[in-house]
């Protein structure tokens, strides 16, 4: 399992239900918007899907809106946010592969270009017709050339951390392929201002906002946080909170997190607990010393996910003592599943974690100058049911929380297990803003995705029809969807490099493989397939390519010479 935790490494470094009640009338002004994107949070890890981390400003939005318990994402955090902000496959805007891990093979492709090509519109683009003001603080990871910053990409105002990951407090980078975080502000580079990550890009967030040229402009917000990317994080009042917290150990927590998924309803009330991840051993086998730094090390995990939450919660009062919350469409979603890569004690590594993070004391894990991940102990908490994590085209990587809230204008209180993907996800803003996206506008691609709306306002029970097909490729990767069934096949050291064949809606879990027993279903999504690999412009990652030596050097970042 050393090489899976590797390979997780490598992607994560760029890196209950009240009844519904009907939605009235829209109403004739145009809503505000506001995306919350976490990095890296499990399914199981808010407290509306049975963790034990307080997350109450989440499960508010769960309460009061529609949470879609079967929304996918790419597996990793570039391809992913790629496709949530332009509703076009990874494969079409520019990231078929994470910038950082282009081969040689793929570079030069259409689609493969490492940023969001010019071919795509995002949302910010789509929405400036219709006069919206658009913001974007937090991190930006689809591209470091000024061409490629978000203020080159339709928003009015911006903050950005271009990098896929940083330190928390300072422009410290996250691993050897990315020694220094890059900060831009409204199309400067700039010094990175002190404080922490997430309320910091919430001050420039709600500043953006403040600076609306009319007060009753409507808004696009997008609040992009490193929480819960590594390395973990978190003010001192919280980790202080959670010090102890997880001290009874993995069993003891993911069971009971299980039991709080079947109790609302999430899981079958005799739905079968995962066995814990064979890589993981027993909590009782291990020193006391052991599980000292283990349990601080989910401590930290913990505490940023709940400053995570008390922030978005300071965005939502802003919104409220303003009187603009009940005119905006908040949508709350993961980039990918949980990561269970250990960075920092990679063997190649070692020495330039060493240099910037010396070792601490399990108290001051998750305090500035340490370097908190949580491997895959932990991340099967995130994952609970589901099979693997971030980097895994499996259901444990793929399938995030999702939770859109908007009053009088789709259904209140209510949850649906429809599948959709990450590309519906700006079709479906544009259908409740009333923006038409012109398939044929400036001879860019028109979104992929199709509107989530009429499940949303529950008068259908799926979001894409019977026989629809999305397919997914990246890096070790592959799957298709199509109507309950899923295709998926994970390469080394993801996975062992067969196609496996899965109903999801019955066995979320993925633990029985349908290959054998329905061979004509499997012939004919592996058709569909190889379709969409020719369709999309499909380049598989060259088998030689070293992903270990890719991430342990130090190269320049994408577009600098």
């Amino acid at each position: 399992m050393r090489g899976v935790r590797a390979w997780a490494g490598v992607v994560g470094v760029l890196f209950t239900g009240c009844a519904a009640s009907q939605p009235v009338a829209q109403q004739a002004a145009r809503p505000n918007v506001l995306i919350l994107i976490a990095d890296d949070l499990g399914f199981g890890d808010i407290g509306a899907y049975g963790a034990e981390v307080a997350t109450p400003n989440i499960d508010r939005l769960a309460a009061e809106g529609v949470q879609l318990t079967n929304f996918h994402t790419a597996a990793t955090c570039s391809p992913s946010r790629a496709m949530l902000l332009t509703g076009v496959d990874n494969h079409r805007n520019g990231l078929g592969s994470m910038g950082e891990f282009l081969t040689p093979n793929q570079v030069g492709a259409p689609g493969y270009e490492g940023f969001l090509n010019d071919r795509v519109f995002t949302l910010a683009e789509w929405v400036a017709s219709a006069g919206y003001h658009s913001v974007f603080s937090g991190k930006w990871h689809l591209g470091m050339q000024p061409t490629q910053w978000p203020s080159a990409r339709g928003f009015a105002r911006s903050f950005a951390l271009l990098d896929g990951s940083a330190d928390n407090w300072s422009d410290v980078g996250p691993a050897p392929i990315l020694p220094v975080a890059t900060f831009t502000r409204n199309g400067e580079r700039i010094e990175r201002p002190t404080g922490f990550s997430s309320a910091l890009f919430v001050d420039e967030l709600l500043a953006g906002l403040d600076a609306k040229p009319r007060a009753a402009q409507p808004f696009l917000a997008v609040l992009s946080f490193q929480a819960v990317h590594w390395p973990h994080h978190a003010p001192q009042d919280l980790l202080d909170k959670y010090a102890h917290r997880y001290d009874v150990g993995w069993d003891v927590v993911r069971a009971a997190r299980h039991a709080r998924l079947r109790e609302r309803g999430l899981l079958p009330a005799d739905a079968p607990e995962r066995p814990r991840d064979p890589s993981v051993p027993a909590w009782d086998t291990l020193s006391s010393e052991r599980r000292q730094r283990e349990s601080r090390r989910m401590a930290a995990y913990a505490a940023m996910t709940e400053d995570m939450d008390r922030e978005i919660g300071r965005v939502l009062r802003h919104l409220e003592e303003r009187g603009s919350l009940r005119d905006t469409i908040v949508v709350f979603v993961s980039d990918n599943g949980p990561d269970p890569s250990e960075p920092n004690l990679s063997p190649r590594a070692l020495a330039w974690y060493s240099d910037r993070y010396p070792r601490k004391a399990a108290d001051e894990l998750g305090g500035p100058g340490s370097f908190p991940s949580y491997g895959p102990q932990w991340a099967q908490l995130g994952a609970v049911h589901l099979r693997s994590y971030k980097g895994s085209p499996a259901e444990g990587g793929m399938r995030v929380p999702f939770i859109v809230r908007a009053p009088g204008r789709i259904q209140s209180g209510v949850r649906s297990d429809a599948f959709a993907f990450a590309t519906d996800l700006v079709p479906t803003l544009l259908e409740l803003i009333g923006v038409a996206a012109d398939p044929q506008a400036a001879g860019r691609h028109g979104v992929d995705g199709v509107s989530m709306l009429p499940v949303l306002r529950g008068e259908r029970d799926r979001v894409h029809e019977a026989d629809a097909v999305i397919g997914y490729e990246l890096m070790v990767g592959r799957a298709l969807f199509q109507g309950n069934h899923k295709l998926v096949n994970a390469s080394a050291p993801s996975g062992d490099g067969t196609w496996k064949l899965f109903d999801i809606a019955r066995d979320s879990s993925e633990l029985e493989d349908l290959r054998k027993r329905e061979p004509e279903t499997f012939s004919r999504l592996m058709r569909h397939y190889e379709r969409y690999v020719a369709d999309y412009g499909v380049i598989p990652m060259a088998a030689d390519f070293d992903i270990f030596e890719a991430l342990t050097s130090e190269r320049p970042k994408q577009g600098e010479h």
